[in-house]
């Protein structure tokens, strides 16, 4: 049984290689992203480096109405939002059971539970939400099945292929695509992968990108990091503690080199999570080289609530986050925590490939030592910049010789500092 199970195994991926290197050779990626040459980030369509800010909005093709998905997609495009995590088919029936959660009147994904039976109404409705996405200039990354699908036994090694041949078939001319998956992250999860993976190249004939979020937390794609349909790894932390860096920044040491998105930290206003908390697992995921995707508990435990939460704090704040990124030429961020000589605790740091700039993230009340010497210039400019609002606050000239001590403007609980010649 072992040996039968190998040889099947080591038939199909060999299959699933030879069809992406030509899908890949042969094809024209039709996709609003792109990945850059050096692989560590995302390029848009107009050319210029593409900043992930991610959001989960798992439930957006299951419960909501066109009128509502575009009114809350919307609202996160303006609070700087141009990433949206969603379920092709929502939340998985045993975990919408368990929250009280109903799809519209007669939309639910399959008929008869079955993934051979698509129901034409609730694609057509889905169709009207990638295309106001599109509109909105969001890429949707769209989960073709759960774990819990797998676990169930309604995602199977006989369905998962032909399952997503037919959605990325669909959707196979979408540009704001790219598709997902959420397994275990584990050795018997890959016949369904690879089957799920060969659908999805055989559906689009390999024109939009492919990665892969395993459940339950903290697991990253990048057990399967060689493949090379796996465009870029994607994460799960469920943490609001320093795991967001170290999972990211070991991901982000990986070869060869792929962009990495930490795509579940802890959620807010779930299990007590605030705001602060959001913004160090934001901050953490971009300082240590890679991308971020936010989320709020009642994204899946009360979406048809949404109107009471999608104006929340910690997601208003992202936009700061994204303001001060873009302030500077993140795309050569370099993590690098030697710029800390002491301090360096739930504190993180990056530099500038050029040696243009440096960024701290502080979130402690604790006084840092810093050092400026891998900015190339004798002196430079250092402002406080306020993560709740992206305030900036001038604090004069410094020499990058030898070390400078920093703390935290009275009654900020967390603050960026940034150094540019």
């Amino acid at each position: 049984m072992q040996k039968t199970f190998t040889t099947n195994f080591i038939i199909t991926f060999l299959l699933i290689t030879m069809l992406w290197m030509t899908c890949d050779a042969q094809s024209v990626r039709n996709t609003a992203i792109k990945i850059s040459d050096n692989g560590r980030y995302f390029i848009g369509e107009d050319g210029k480096p593409f900043f992930w800010q991610g959001d989960t909005e798992w439930e957006l093709f299951h419960v909501f109405s066109v009128s509502d998905a575009e009114t809350i997609l919307t609202k996160r495009r303006d609070q700087g939002f141009n990433v949206i995590q969603v379920m092709a088919t929502g939340l998985y029936p045993e975990v919408a059971a368990m929250v009280g959660m109903k799809p519209l009147v007669g939309m639910q994904a399959w008929l008869n539970n079955n993934p051979f039976t698509p129901n034409e109404n609730y694609f057509k409705r889905m169709d009207s939400i990638v295309s106001v996405a599109k509109e909105l200039n969001m890429l949707l990354v769209v989960g073709v099945y759960h774990a819990g699908d797998n676990d169930k036994g309604r995602i199977t090694i006989q369905n998962a292929k032909p399952w997503a041949k037919w959605l990325a078939q669909r959707y196979k001319n979408a540009k704001n695509i790219a598709w997902s998956m959420y397994p275990h992250a584990i050795q018997s999860s890959a016949p369904v992968i690879l089957a799920t993976v060969q659908g999805i190249i055989e559906g689009d004939s390999g024109t939009h990108f492919i990665t892969m979020h395993p459940d339950p937390s903290p697991t990253s794609s990048s057990f399967m990091h060689n493949e090379s349909w796996l465009s870029f790894n994607t994460l799960q932390t469920w943490s609001s503690d320093s795991l967001n860096y170290i999972m990211v920044a070991a991901d982000y040491a990986r070869t060869p080199v792929k962009p990495v998105v930490n795509g579940e930290a802890r959620y807010e206003e779930e299990s007590g999570t605030t705001p602060f908390d959001i913004r160090r697992g934001a901050y953490w995921s971009y300082l240590a080289g890679g991308f971020y995707s936010y989320g709020h508990g009642s994204n899946w435990l009360s979406p048809q609530t949404w109107q009471n939460w999608y104006d929340s704090p910690g997601a208003n704040q992202m936009k700061a986050l994204r303001s001060i990124f873009e302030s500077v030429d993140w795309w050569n961020l370099i993590p690098d925590q030697s710029i800390f000589v002491d301090g360096i605790k739930g504190n993180a740091a990056a530099r500038s490939a050029n040696g243009d700039w440096i960024l701290a993230y502080l979130t402690s009340n604790a006084s840092v030592t810093l050092r400026l010497d891998n900015i190339s210039a004798s002196s430079v400019t250092g402002c406080w910049i306020d993560p709740l609002t992206g305030a900036k606050k001038d604090i004069g000239t410094f020499r990058t010789s030898g070390t400078n001590i920093f703390s935290l403007p009275d009654g900020w609980k967390d603050g960026v500092l940034l150094f540019k010649k």
